[in-house]
C-alpha cells in the first residue's frame, strides 16, 4: 500500500476558523457583546490512504465517543441509468444490503450482527452513498462488510430476491406518490428545469414503465461498471487508532480492492470548465399537473452551477438568506400558506428549488411573481446610508448564523463524515471540506449579491403548478413472489459491546430554582458547542377550549429583544408543539453560552400573541388547514386517536374549525398559564464548566418569575379499554389508491422507566417481523414502523403503521395481525436478544450529540421519570423478559384497532378478514 501519508492535523479547520472570526473581545466583563461568536479551536487528525487499486480512503479521529461512523460513495447515481431504465443505481442500492456473499447471510443481518446502530443509503443525481454508525469495537467488522458490499453488490442475489426488492422499491414510488410525499413532482421539477433528454432531467428513482424494464442481468451489468475501487471513496470517522488502522484496512479488505504497485490516479471527477446543460425553454404558460397534494403546491427552480467545490458554497448560503426573506411574500399573497427552500447538488450544475404551499391556487401566476419579488429584494441593495449600513449588518448577522450551523453540523459524526466523503470524492482533494467551510466563513456580502445576481434572475426561474388530484401511481399487477427463506430471520447471535451499555452514562446535575423552575446540566467535553431546551407541560391538548394551544402555539412570538437576537450570536433556535408539552431550542458556540441562558429567559419570559397575529392566521393559515383536515390520511389518524384514548385529551388534535372559534384573549391566557417557571424543565448540555453555568442559570432563569409555582395539571392515565378478541377496525376511504395504508395500534398499560423498556422491546419484534414478511419477503410494502409513544401522565400506546399494496393487502394485514398473535403466545429467545442488541446500538450511536442529551432529558422530565431514568435504560432493557414481552404482547391483542386507508373494496375485505377473532 504504496503512497501512504503520515497524520495529518489541520491547524485551521472549521472551529478554529470559527474561532478567529471572534471580534477582538478586550476585557469581556460579563457577557459577550453583539457581533462576538466564541469558541476554542479544534482539530481532529486524519489519514489518507490512496490504494494502488484506485481505492480512496480518509480515515479521521475524534474519540469524543467510543463511536465509528462510516460512509463510502460510490461515483454513480441516477444520471449514470442507461436509457429507458431509470431506477437502476437505486434498485442496486436496495440489493447491496440482500447481498450474500460465499453462502454467508444477507449483508443486512451481518451489519446487524456486527453492532451497526444506524445503516442506510441514498441515491442521488450522481452517486450513491453508504452510511453506518457502531460501537468501535466494530470497526474491524465493518470495514470487511463494507469492502464486500462494495466489491461484489449483487452477490448471491438471485431472480427472486431482484424480483422482491423491484417490487420494494415499486411500493416506495407508490407511497411516495399517495401519502403527500408527493415523489414524482421531484422529476416534474427536474423535467421543467433541464432540457429534454438532459440526464438530469430524468427521475432518479425512476417510473413504473422504466422499473419494469430492469432485469437481474441489468443489475449486475451496473455493479461491474460503476463499482469499482477507482470510483469509490470511503471516509471512516471516530474513535480510531490512526496508527493501527492501515493493517486493519490491509487484512479486511478485499486484495484487489487493496491493489498492489503504483496507486492508481483517479480520472477527474468534476469537469474542468463547468459549463452548465442546457435549461428547459421558459413555456408561456405555467404547466399543471396533479397529485395526492391537500392544497396546491407552487414550485420555482433556478439551474445553478455545480455543487462540490468551494465555489458552490455560496448556493448554501442563499437557502439560509432566501428562505428568511421568502417569508415576507405571505404578507402580500393571502394565498401562500407556507415556504421552503433547497439546492440539489450534481457535478455538472445544481438546480435551487422554492417549494410554495397554497391555499387555494387561485392566482398562481401572481403568486410566483410575489415570491420573485422577495428573491428579487433578497439580493438587491439600495444605495442610501442607512439601509446600506442594515443589509450590511443583517448579511453579518446571516453569516454568524450559518457558521455557527456549520459547527453545530460538524458535532454529528454521521453528517460531518458524510460531508467530507463527498467532496473528497468529486474533488480528489481530502482538504475540499476544510477549504469549503473556509470559503462559506469568507463569504462578503458582494460576492452572494453577485452570485444571485448573476443566476436567480426572474427570466431563469422555472415554475410548475401542483393540483390535487389523482396520484398517478396505478401500474399493473406484479407477479407474486414469497421469499420464505431469506436468510433475515438467522439467529446470528446478539451482539452487546460496553458502549452499548455505557452510552447513557454522564453527571448530571439537577437544580432546583426558587421560582419552581428545574435545571438539568450536562458537560460534554469534546466540540465547543452548547445546546439548550426548555420544555413546558401543556402541549396542543391542554386548554378549557380544542384548538387553544394550537392557536396559541401558531401565533405565539417573542415580545422583548433587551437580551439581543439569536443573529447577534449566531444562535439557533426553534419551537416545538407536541399533544402533551411544547419545546423552546437554542443551540450556539461555548463561549456564547451566557448570552444563550439571558436570551432563553427574556424569550420564556415575553413570549405572547396578538390580535393582528391571530387575524393574519385565520385570514391566511386557517383555510388551508381546512384543506388538510379533508384528507384520508389526516381523517384516519384522528380516527383512531379517538378509537384509542376516547374522551380524554390525548384523542383530540383540533381541527381549522376549532381553531377558528379560539379568540385571542383566549390564547394569550393560555401562553401565560403555560410559559411560566413552575411548569419549566430547562436542560443544558455541551462543554461548558458545570459551576460556571450553574452560576449563570441561577442569575437569568432563577430570575424569571410568573405564575404559580406549580406546574400545569397533568391529564391522568385513561383506564385501559376492555379486553374483548375482536379487533376494532377503522376505515378511510382514498378512492383509486394503488395501496392500502395500514395502522395497527393498542393502549398500553401507564408507563414506568421498566415498562418503557417493555415497550420499546415490543415495537422492535414486530417491526423487524414486518419487515420480514411485508418488504423483504414480498416486496408489497416499501417497510413498516413500529412505535411506542408515552405521554406526559403515562398514557401509552404502540402504534404500527405503513403502506401494502392493495393488490396483497388482505394477505399482508393477516400476516400483522398473525405476527402480534405469535408473539402473544410465545417470544423466542433468539428474537428477543437479536432486538435487545438492536435497540442497545441504536441508543449506543445516538447518545453522542449535545442534541440527543437534551432530547433524552427532557422527553424523561416530560414523562414524569425521574433523571435517573436515562442512565438506568440500558439495565431496564436488560431486564426485559420474554415472559414480560407475552404478557404485553397478549393484552395489546386484546385492545387492538386497526385501521385502513385506501380503495373500497379491497380495504373492506381486508378488514373484515381481519376482525375475526
Amino acid at each position: 500500500m504504496s503512497s501512504l501519508s503520515g497524520p495529518l492535523r489541520w491547524p485551521r479547520r472549521v472551529a478554529g476558523v470559527l474561532a478567529s472570526l471572534a471580534l477582538m473581545l478586550g476585557g469581556c466583563a460579563t457577557l459577550p457583546q453583539r457581533g462576538q461568536v466564541l469558541m476554542r479551536d479544534v482539530s481532529f487528525p486524519l489519514r489518507d490512504f490512496r490504494m494502488p487499486s484506485g481505492l480512496r480512503v480518509v480515515v479521521e479521529r475524534d474519540e469524543r465517543s467510543p463511536v465509528v461512523a462510516m460512509v463510502a460513495v460510490v461515483g454513480a447515481g441516477g444520471t449514470s441509468d442507461p436509457g429507458g431504465k431509470e431506477g437502476l443505481a437505486h434498485v442496486v442500492e436496495h440489493l447491496a444490503f440482500r447481498a450474500r456473499h460465499a453462502g454467508s447471510p444477507s449483508l443486512l443481518a451481518r451489519m446487524e450482527a456486527a453492532g451497526a446502530g444506524y445503516f442506510n443509503a441514498s441515491t442521488s443525481l450522481d452517486y450513491t452513498a453508504y452510511q453506518t454508525l457502531a460501537p468501535r469495537e466494530a470497526l474491524a467488522t465493518l470495514v470487511k462488510l463494507e469492502g464486500q458490499r462494495l466489491s461484489a453488490p449483487i452477490a448471491g442475489v438471485s431472480p427472486e430476491v431482484f424480483a422482491v426488492e423491484r417490487e420494494v422499491v415499486r411500493s416506495e414510488l407508490r407511497q411516495r406518490n399517495e401519502t403527500g410525499f408527493v415523489g414524482q413532482v421531484s422529476s416534474w421539477v427536474h423535467a421543467s428545469s433541464f432540457a429534454a433528454g438532459d440526464p438530469y432531467a430524468r427521475p432518479v428513482v425512476g417510473s413504473h414503465e422504466s422499473l419494469s424494464a430492469l432485469t437481474l442481468a441489468d443489475a449486475q451489468r451496473f455493479a461491474r461498471t460503476h463499482y469499482r475501487p477507482e470510483n469509490v471513496t470511503l471516509v471512516i470517522s471516530g474513535d480510531v487508532n490512526l496508527e493501527e488502522v492501515e493493517a486493519t484496512l490491509q487484512q479486511q479488505l478485499p486484495p484487489e480492492w487493496v491493489g498492489t504497485g503504483v496507486p492508481l490516479a483517479p480520472d477527474t471527477r468534476l469537469p474542468t470548465q463547468a459549463a452548465l446543460p442546457a435549461s428547459a425553454p421558459i413555456p408561456k404558460q405555467m404547466p399543471v399537473y396533479t397529485a395526492a397534494v391537500p392544497t396546491p403546491e407552487l414550485y420555482l427552480s433556478w439551474v445553478l452551477p455545480r455543487g462540490f467545490d468551494e465555489a458552490s458554497t455560496v448556493q448554501d448560503f442563499l437557502v439560509d438568506a432566501l428562505e428568511e426573506n421568502l417569508w415576507e411574500s405571505m404578507r402580500s399573497d393571502g394565498d401562500i400558506a407556507s415556504l421552503s427552500t433547497r439546492v440539489v447538488p450534481g457535478t455538472r450544475a445544481s438546480l435551487f428549488i422554492v417549494r410554495v404551499h397554497l391555499t387555494r391556487g387561485d392566482h398562481p401566476e401572481r403568486t410566483a411573481e410575489k415570491v420573485l419579488d422577495q428573491v428579487h429584494k433578497a439580493w438587491t441593495f439600495t444605495l442610501e446610508g442607512d439601509s446600506v449600513r442594515q443589509q450590511e449588518s443583517d448579511f453579518q448577522g446571516l453569516r454568524r448564523q450559518v457558521v455557527t450551523g456549520m459547527l453545530l453540523d460538524s458535532e454529528a459524526l454521521l453528517t460531518r463524515t458524510a460531508s467530507r466523503a463527498l467532496l473528497t470524492h468529486f474533488t480528489l482533494d481530502v482538504r475540499a471540506y476544510t477549504r469549503s467551510q473556509m470559503a462559506l466563513v469568507g463569504l462578503g456580502s458582494t460576492k452572494v449579491a453577485d452570485f444571485a445576481y448573476q443566476w436567480l434572475q426572474r427570466d431563469r426561474a422555472h415554475a410548475i403548478l401542483v393540483r390535487p388530484g389523482e396520484s398517478g401511481g396505478a401500474a399493473a399487477e406484479a407477479p407474486r413472489t414469497t421469499l420464505e427463506d431469506e436468510g433475515l430471520g438467522e439467529d446470528m447471535g446478539g451482539r452487546v459491546t460496553p458502549a452499548m451499555l455505557t452510552a447513557t452514562t454522564a453527571p448530571v446535575r439537577t437544580l432546583k430554582l426558587e421560582n419552581g423552575l428545574e435545571v438539568l446540566l450536562v458537560s460534554r467535553p469534546g466540540l465547543p458547542v452548547v445546546r439548550m431546551g426548555a420544555a413546558m407541560g401543556g402541549g396542543t391538548t391542554y386548554g378549557a377550549k380544542p384548538g387553544v394551544g394550537d392557536l396559541a402555539l401558531w401565533g405565539a412570538f417573542r415580545e422583548s429583544f433587551f437580551e439581543g437576537r439569536e443573529t447577534d450570536w449566531g444562535l439557533h433556535g426553534d419551537r416545538h408543539s407536541r399533544l402533551d408539552h411544547v419545546r423552546v431550542d437554542l443551540a450556539g458556540t461555548a463561549g456564547n453560552v451566557g448570552n444563550m441562558l439571558a436570551m432563553l429567559t427574556e424569550q420564556l419570559d415575553s413570549t405572547r400573541t396578538s390580535e393582528t397575529v391571530v387575524r393574519f392566521m385565520r385570514e391566511q393559515i386557517l383555510p388551508w388547514q381546512d384543506a388538510v383536515d379533508t384528507r384520508p390520511e389526516v381523517v384516519a389518524h384522528r380516527a383512531l386517536l379517538r378509537a384509542l384514548y376516547g374522551d380524554h385529551p390525548y384523542a383530540t388534535e383540533a381541527t381549522g374549525a376549532q381553531l377558528a372559534q379560539v379568540g385571542w384573549s383566549e390564547a394569550q391566557s393560555w401562553l401565560e398559564d403555560v410559559y411560566r417557571p413552575g411548569n419549566t424543565v430547562v436542560v443544558v448540555a455541551g462543554e461548558f464548566d458545570v459551576n460556571e453555568v450553574e452560576a449563570l442559570a441561577r442569575k437569568y432563569l432563577g430570575g424569571w418569575s410568573r405564575g404559580k409555582p406549580q406546574p400545569v395539571a397533568v391529564p391522568p392515565a385513561p383506564p385501559l379499554p376492555s379486553a374483548t378478541a375482536k379487533a376494532n377496525t377503522l376505515f378511510t376511504s382514498r378512492p383509486g389508491a394503488t395501496q392500502g395504508q395500514v395502522q395497527l395500534a393498542c393502549r398500553l398499560p401507564t408507563a414506568t422507566p421498566e415498562r418503557e423498556a417493555v415497550y420499546a422491546l415490543m415495537a422492535e419484534l414486530l417491526e423487524v417481523k414486518a419487515y420480514q414478511r411485508t418488504r423483504a419477503g414480498t416486496g408489497a410494502s416499501y417497510g413498516f414502523s413500529a412505535t411506542p409513544w408515552v405521554g406526559r401522565g403515562g398514557a401509552a400506546h404502540l402504534l404500527v403503521e405503513g403502506m401494502l399494496d392493495a393488490q396483497r393487502l388482505e394477505e399482508g394485514l393477516g400476516s400483522l395481525r398473525g405476527t402480534l398473535a405469535g408473539f402473544a403466545k410465545e417470544v423466542p429467545a433468539a428474537d428477543l436478544e437479536q432486538a435487545r442488541s438492536r435497540v442497545l446500538a441504536r441508543q449506543a450511536v445516538s447518545f453522542i450529540t449535545t442534541d440527543a442529551w437534551v432530547d433524552a432529558l427532557l422527553d424523561t422530565r416530560v414523562k414524569g421519570f425521574p433523571v435517573e431514568a436515562v442512565a438506568q435504560r440500558p439495565a431496564h432493557l436488560q431486564a426485559v423478559t420474554a415472559d414480560a414481552l407475552k404478557e404485553a404482547f397478549d393484552g395489546c391483542l386484546q385492545r387492538l384497532v386497526v385501521g385502513v386507508t385506501g380503495d373500497d373494496a379491497r380495504s373492506r375485505a381486508a378488514l373484515q378478514a381481519v376482525s375475526v377473532p
